[in-house]
């Protein structure tokens, strides 16, 4: 048998072997295959001529392997079972059988609100069930998705990829104030009348992950012509919750979050003057996996817990 690269062989003459091989008949092996008889045996002689081997000989009224075809057949027969099964993992997923940790990208700030129903819902599913979260990078999560590095991503609406690979929205959160208790000037404030001008008045905490630029509430003033005085930029809300717990400085956070992490001794929560401003959080899923069973299944059960949650 001369050397060749499996891509010169058409995978149609494997399984047209493989089933001559078990039928012991091109007649039986092409009514299995529901195939002409002239088709199956124009099949081998391009697989004899591709290989450069004898594969079947005479018989009687039948044929029986060579040698040869003895030693390939069982390794076809597995690589054609081991295909079948892969075929069979994309259209068909068994989450009480499966061993299969589902990798999410997700930001500090969705943590609280989107792990505890996720895990209770994944993780309940079936025993080898199991979640990796992390926090990914926006302007690589596009390549990130494509090859697979996360199953699944949640972030707010990113218009520079929404277009591009499938997304859909799956949680919408208010924003609240965080203060601390005994907050003086909140105090004072809210018995005059709480607005946007009081809601102005007053030093806030900006969080976001980015170096520079506005935050979800920044663009929301800004559209109305107004903007905030900002004391703090930090990363992540937990920090900000923790920094107003100890200053006059208030931060603008997700109304989830907070009640999740609020400390009832040291912060209040203050209702936000500015209407129809939402957090729309968006789960977002490679393109080649629209019609993976295995993803089709992640993204039901996050619609399920977050819907319930």
């Amino acid at each position: 048998m001369h050397t060749m690269h499996v891509s010169r062989i058409d995978l149609n003459l494997l399984v047209v072997f493989d089933a001559v091989h078990a039928a012991g008949s091109i007649t039986a092996a092409s009514r299995r295959l529901n195939l002409s008889q002239p088709a199956v045996s124009h099949a081998l002689a391009r697989l004899r001529e591709l290989l450069g081997e004898p594969l079947f000989e005479r018989q009687g009224r039948g044929i029986a392997p060579t040698p040869f075809a003895r030693s390939i057949a069982g390794p076809i027969r597995d690589a054609l079972a081991a295909m079948e099964r892969t075929l069979q993992l994309a259209t068909h997923f068994e989450p009480t059988q499966a061993e299969r940790t589902f990798r999410v990208g997700l930001r500090e700030a969705l943590e609280p609100s989107v792990l505890p129903p996720l895990t209770r819902a994944v993780c309940g599913g079936g025993p080898g069930l199991g979640l990796a979260c992390a926090r990914h990078d926006r302007p690589r999560l596009e390549s990130d998705l494509a090859v697979g590095e996360f199953d699944v991503a949640f972030d707010v609406r990113l218009p520079a990829i929404a277009e591009r690979i499938p997304h859909e929205r799956v949680l919408v959160d208010r924003l609240v104030i965080v203060a601390r208790k005994d907050h003086p000037v909140l105090r004072r404030l809210r018995r005059r009348g709480w607005n946007v001008d009081a809601y102005l008045a007053l030093d806030h905490v900006q969080v976001s992950s980015r170096r520079r630029g506005p935050s979800l509430e920044d663009l929301a003033l800004q559209a109305a012509g107004k903007s905030r005085r900002i004391r703090l930029r930090c990363q992540s809300h937990a920090a900000a919750c923790r920094a107003v717990a100890g200053t006059d400085l208030v931060a603008t956070i997700p109304e989830s979050y907070a009640r999740q992490v609020l400390d009832p001794a040291s912060n209040q929560l203050v209702t936000l003057p500015l209407d129809d401003i939402t957090l729309e959080t968006y789960m977002y899923w490679p393109a080649n996996a629209d019609h993976d069973a295995a993803n089709r299944w992640l993204r039901d059960q996050v619609r399920a817990a977050l819907a319930g949650r």
